[in-house]
This record gives structure tokens, sequence and C-alpha cells, in this order.
């Protein structure tokens, strides 16, 4: 069966010394689209964009978010469907779920949006999943984009309730956090489902650009309803499977079968190149060369009629003795790159939980080895930043709210430009 994702491994270790315990060895998979999605053969969208009109939108800030939903309702076409419901105490509809045919009018009530009073997002969230229900696709693309700039009051376990229950509806969602005074936990609690991310948006002056990037990925969907599965040789264990690209994020696998590990992925845009980096313990092995990871992707392309697809690999170990294997003791450069980052995502989140329960000093030593880990993977100028609030969380017991953003979400690629 054919495919149009190409996948390429390559293992932390180039051989493995010949031994009489299990061994951990990390595998890089990347998956490259082979297909290009034609502007001819998009898939129709159903989108509804919430938007925060609370007071501190007032200004630069909602007039970038005006202009950046006039350009997507220029890019989408009469196939497509367009609502938008806004929030602050209470929430509006202000253009109920229709397809994108008078783009004027639309704008019309796009730029009579004004900002006032304060933040309830539950309320605009349902009222968001309602309308893109109300259309019933079962062909295309149905999401939801969220924008706020501030804490939301008194529902925020509402808020991740009716997100999951969208989700399960196949709705995925990107949530944007535009500042530093909104909930970063509260919006990764409610991204954390396939097709759904969060995203840090750190000036008004990216979001025209945030969103025409949604836009595009969206309507370069070429894949939908991919799941990698995974199969490991013997007694071996898979420990954990996080992605890499476009962004860190740790994936739920589950095994289904005997040694047989699966995972979600969601949609699929043909421009991103994704990659995997795959955690596993390996059985005692003798001298030679070892298949110990199966590897499939499956995936339905819409354009083949729903037609499933299978991209497969097997990732290989050679095993020597340890006189031979010695010869070869070197680390994988770009697995070692993309595992200090794994690790550096990993530390900084267990640091702001050991800050929650009041260990400063865990917190403090978690934050400063992540930082150490991301200088090790050249991101030098984040490293600072942790540095900096490893500090002041020393000195003080807290850190910034812009550092804090800063760091969770600059450890995940999921951080706009300033």
């Amino acid at each position: 069966m054919k495919s149009d994702i190409h996948l390429q491994w390559s293992i932390s270790r180039p051989v493995l010394p010949t031994s009489t315990e299990p061994q951990l060895i990390y595998a890089l998979l990347e998956a490259n689209p082979q297909a290009v999605v034609r502007t001819d053969s998009k898939l129709p969208l159903c989108l509804c964009l919430v938007v925060d009109r609370s007071s501190s939108m007032r200004g630069e800030r909602l007039n970038q978010v005006k202009d950046a939903t006039h350009r997507i309702i220029d890019h989408m076409s009469s196939e497509d469907y367009f609502a938008l419901v806004t929030f602050n105490d209470r929430a509006d509809i202000v253009i109920p779920a229709q397809r994108v045919t008078d783009k004027a009018n639309l704008k019309l009530k796009v730029s009579g949006i004004e900002a006032a009073g304060g933040t309830e997002m539950a309320t605009g969230l349902a009222m968001a999943v309602q309308e893109v229900r109300r259309i019933g696709m079962t062909r295309g693309i149905s999401r939801i984009m969220l924008l706020t700039d501030g804490r939301t009051y008194g529902d925020e376990s509402r808020c991740v309730q009716i997100a999951r229950r969208a989700q399960e509806r196949r709705i995925g969602m990107t949530v944007l956090g535009m500042g530093s005074e909104w909930n970063e936990d509260l919006l990764e609690t409610m991204a954390a489902h396939e097709n759904s991310r969060a995203h840090y948006i750190t000036s008004a002056k990216e979001v025209t650009q945030m969103f025409a990037e949604e836009l595009q990925r969206m309507h370069a969907t070429f894949a939908q309803s991919v799941k990698l599965y995974a199969k490991l040789r013997g007694d071996g264990m898979l420990r954990a499977l996080d992605r890499v690209r476009p962004f860190i994020a740790p994936i739920s696998i589950i095994e289904e079968q005997t040694q047989t590990w699966t995972g979600n992925l969601g949609d699929w845009p043909s421009g991103d190149t994704q990659a995997f980096l795959i955690e596993m313990v390996v059985p005692p092995l003798p001298v030679g060369d070892h298949p110990v990871l199966q590897i499939a992707i499956r995936y339905t392309v819409p354009d083949d009629n729903a037609q499933q697809q299978v991209a497969a690999t097997t990732i290989q170990v050679p095993v020597r003795s340890p006189q031979e294997a010695a010869k070869h003791d070197q680390i994988n450069p770009n697995v070692k790159q993309w595992l200090e980052r794994v690790v550096a995502y990993r530390l900084q989140s267990r640091a702001w939980q050991a800050m929650e329960a009041g260990d400063i000093e865990e917190a403090t030593a978690r934050l400063r080895m992540a930082g150490t880990r991301l200088f090790e993977a050249g991101e030098t100028e984040l490293a600072r930043t942790v540095e900096e609030e490893a500090t002041l969380m020393l000195q003080s017991g807290v850190t910034t709210a812009e550092g804090r953003k800063r760091i969770k979400y600059g450890t995940r690629g999921l951080m706009g430009k300033s």
C-alpha cells in the first residue's frame, strides 16, 4: 500500500555493547509528507473564532485582532464556514456559523466589536461549540480558535469540560494567550489533546501572523485520523513517546496489545515535517543486527475517498562486543539535541509543580538543570531567561508571569517572536 509519508530514523548510540542487562536507548523518528496539497483540493473548513473583548483588549490588541480576522475572511472560500463569538462578562454570537460568501458584510460585523467589561470564557466557548456542531460537517476540518489576554474567573473547570466535549466530537482547538496575564495552566489543559495546541503570543503585532499560520495549516491538511503503532521486540519496554517537531509535546500511548503501543496524532498538514523521540528499553541481545521496534503510521487521506494508508519502518540496533562497541562510543548529535530539549521541557514542568507544592529549593534546582539542558541544545537566550527566573525564585519564592510563560512555551517551541 502506497504512502505519502516518508519515514527515517536514527538511534542515540550507533552501536550497543553486549550486556546481560536491559539497555536504555533513544530513537528519533522523522516523518516527512511527500504529498503537496493543491489549492483546488483544500478540505472545507468550519472555523469559529472566540475572541476576548474585555476592557484589557482595548486599543492595539483589539485592532490587531480585527485586522487578523479580516484577513482570515479574505482567505476563506465559499465552501468554508465561519463564525465569531466574543466574550467579556457575557458572550455574544457576533457572526453565526455560515458560508463565507458575503465577505464585506462579515468584515463589517467584525469591525463593530468593542472592548469593555471583565473576562468569563466558558459561555463563549460553549456557544462556539454549538455553532460548529450546528453545521455538522462530515468531511473537512472543524476548529475553534480562541484568543484571550486575561484570566477567566470562576469557570475554569467548565472551560476544560467544554473543551473535552468538543475534542471528543472531533473539533480541534487552538488557544492563544496574549500578553502575560492569562492562565497558562488552564489553556494548556484545554489544549492537551490531538488537533489542539496552546500558543503564547508575546505582543499584539503577532496576532495577524499567528491567525494566518493557523489558517494555512488547516487548509494544508492532507491526512486525518493519524495514529502511530509501535511494536517492541521481546521483553522490551516503550517508556515514552514525545513529539519534538513542529513543537514539543508528550504523546499519550496505550499498550493495546502485548508489546504493541498506540498513540493518536490527529490531523496532519502537508507543510509539517513531524519528528518523534522514542524512549525505550531493549532486552539483552547477542552480537548481531537486531530489529527492535516496528513502527507504523496509519492515516486517512480525504482525497482518496477516505482510503487508509500506512507508512512503516523497522528500527534496527547493531550489537557488538564491548571492545568493538567502545570504538563507536559517541552519541548521535541530532538525537542528543532533541533529547536535551525534551529533558528541559520535563524539568521546567516539574519545577513549577515543586513551586506549587512550596518546595522552592527543589523547584530552583530543576529550573537550573533545565537551563543547562537548553544551553547545551543551543537555546542560549531561553537558557538565560531560565537562569534569571531561577535566581528570582530562590530569592523571593516567586517568578514573573512573563518569564514563566516564556519558559513554558519557549521549551515547547510554541512562543511567538517578540
